[in-house]
């Protein structure tokens, strides 16, 4: 079986950025599943999968254009301190991380510079504007089910399991 579209496919993997260093891998995280096909992964590194079955090794220079792009200055910008404030987050840091969802997708935004009335929050990925390294081999290849294909990714493990 070969990595090809509407197949779940999971890697063991290492990322680095420009510098060597790691910034994820599958023995910090667990293997990565994913769709291929449906842009579940990074561009560049979906590109090098295709076509390469179980076992087989992958080592790829992900330029920016096909990692997360360039950073968007425009991703920047001032909101008022009073809609972070809450139960929960009574302080809000430079450097805090908060998820949200804009036009169905999910953003992570990160808190760049706090006064006294704003914060000013960048909702580019972590990622954009890096070159981005990955090295690993492929675990597994399935066929995918119907209802992944429908969501446009593969179910959790416990799931599968349940189905089977």
């Amino acid at each position: 079986m070969l990595v090809a579209r509407k197949m779940v496919v999971s890697i063991e993997f290492v990322l680095k950025n420009e510098k060597g260093e790691i910034l994820d891998s599958s023995e910090k995280s667990g293997n990565l599943s994913y769709l291929h096909g449906y842009r579940n992964i990074v561009e560049g590194l979906e590109e090098v999968l295709e076509g390469k079955k179980i076992g087989e090794s992958f080592s790829v220079s992900v330029p920016v254009e096909k990692a997360y792009g360039p950073r968007d200055e425009n991703m920047i910008f001032t909101v008022p301190k009073a809609n972070f404030i809450d139960e929960e987050n009574p302080d809000v840091k430079v450097g805090m991380e908060f998820e949200t969802t804009i036009d169905d997708a999910p953003y992570i935004l990160t808190v760049v510079a706090v006064d006294v009335d704003n914060i000013k929050i960048d909702a580019n990925h972590p990622l954009a504007g890096k070159a981005l390294y990955f090295e690993g081999k492929i675990a597994n290849i399935r066929k995918s089910y119907s209802d992944e294909l429908v969501q446009g990714y593969p179910i959790k493990e416990e799931e599968e399991e349940e189905k089977a």
